[in-house]
């Protein structure tokens, strides 16, 4: 697909771009910061595409394209059809090779729309993806400054700036819409936990398709976030009534019963959330990948791994960790891994900075309740997303989306936002 293929919607892009800026580009936020950090996003996308195409076989990001193509053109002779199978999820009488119900095949949709739109441009539909995914990230960064200040730095370096964070989360790629539902989700629940007094309905109703996009992209993860937000708001609900609460053991405990609850209520959202398929699932996942994985490059190993709900708590710690800090840059493998390498060896740097910069000054490490909730969405959906996938090349990408809420306290708790404080 040439470069040039109909850009006729930039007008429309820039003005998006625009208003982006105009609507979430607040005074306390420097210039330099947004158009820096979107240029970088928007480059990103264009490069993902550029490296897929040029030096690996096409990718899934190509054979999207190529399937939103196909039912672009069929679109524009059928458009009735068309409508219904965005609003009804109706068949189509075309040769498409992903599941129906699968997030792929719901992912065809939007990207069918961009494409109708930019005229089967895949250029121009990364820059349409990748400016949803840095918008959403924007979004939230903008509360995360505002409602926790001495989390602004490590939030911006997070969300916008991480090398793998930004590229895996751009173009034409699920997680561009994974990534920018997820923080718009996010960043509206900060919004109602914040606020100082109700605010009318309507201004709610942007959760629904925040939730919807991200519960079609990755539903599990949507599941464990919306127990998260809406236990912590219910508990901060409670304990502004309930005088009992007031001390921080009884709202652990009060916070235990309500996310056993809601994990409960969770259950019967979706046929996979029975625990005993679930694990089940994670296992036969990670059996199969195991089976046709290239065996000369580093895999994610782990422990006797059984169809059991203890077997997975056992093998939980180890599979995280590998997944925040492998490959190693020494460990043989092709250049890929090897720059993965590079990365994961900063992150394990900045983690013993950090550690060091609170032994230093005799400081025991402080997290707002917000950002702690934010944690452990990063240590559950990351066993969810690390235990069923030991290839490292598919991990390091689907771990992009959730690194961001490991870094931020990691890197709010080192020198690092006082360096750049500094050089700024």
């Amino acid at each position: 697909m040439p470069l040039h293929s109909n850009w006729l919607h930039l007008p429309v892009f820039f003005l998006l771009v625009y208003w982006l800026w105009r609507s979430l580009g607040k005074p306390e936020q420097k210039p330099l910061i947004f158009w820096s950090a979107l240029l970088l996003k928007l480059v990103c996308g264009i490069l993902l595409g550029w490296l897929y195409l040029t030096y690996l076989p096409g990718g899934d990001t190509w054979g999207y394209h190529k399937q939103a193509a196909v039912v672009a053109n069929w679109a524009t002779d059928n458009p009735v059809d068309y409508l219904r199978f965005l609003i009804f999820n109706e068949h189509v009488p075309l040769q498409i090779r992903f599941k129906e119900f699968s997030n792929t095949f719901f992912f065809l949709k939007p990207l069918s729309l961009l494409h109708l739109f930019t005229g089967n441009s895949y250029w121009g539909s990364s820059l349409y993806l990748s400016l949803f995914s840095f918008w959403g990230c924007w979004f939230l960064v903008s509360h995360l400054r505002r409602h926790f200040p001495q989390f602004g730095t490590a939030a911006t370096i997070s969300f916008l700036f991480f090398p793998s964070v930004v590229f895996w989360t751009s173009g034409v790629t699920k997680d561009s819409v994974l990534m920018g539902s997820l923080c718009f989700t996010i960043g509206l629940f900060l919004q109602i936990l914040k606020q100082e007094q109700p605010k009318p309905f309507y201004k709610y109703l942007l959760l629904i398709p925040a939730i919807w996009l991200l519960w079609r992209i990755k539903f599990f993860l949507a599941a464990v976030l919306i127990v998260l937000m809406v236990t912590h708001l219910l508990l901060k609900t409670i304990t502004q009534r309930v005088v009992w609460l007031q001390s921080k053991e009884r709202q652990l405990l009060a916070w235990s019963a309500l996310m056993s609850g809601g994990a409960f209520v969770a259950s019967f959202a979706h046929p996979t959330f029975n625990l005993s398929f679930f694990v089940r699932h994670i296992v036969w996942n990670y059996r199969n990948i195991m089976a046709v994985s290239d065996p000369e490059k580093p895999l994610l190993v782990v422990y006797k791994l059984q169809p059991s709900l203890w077997s997975v708590i056992q093998n939980a710690p180890s599979a995280l960790l590998q997944m925040v800090f492998r490959p190693f840059i020494w460990e043989p493998a092709p250049l890929f891994y090897k720059l993965a390498g590079i990365e994961n060896l900063l992150i394990a740097l900045l983690v013993v900075v950090a550690i060091t910069n609170l032994v230093r000054h005799k400081k025991f490490p402080s997290l707002p309740a917000f950002l702690g909730v934010l944690l452990l969405f990063f240590v559950i959906g990351g066993v969810l997303v690390s235990l069923p996938t030991p290839n490292f090349g598919s991990l390091h990408r689907y771990r992009a989306p959730l690194l961001p809420f490991f870094l931020l306290p990691i890197l709010a708790w080192g020198p690092v936002p006082q360096w750049l404080r500094k050089l700024l």
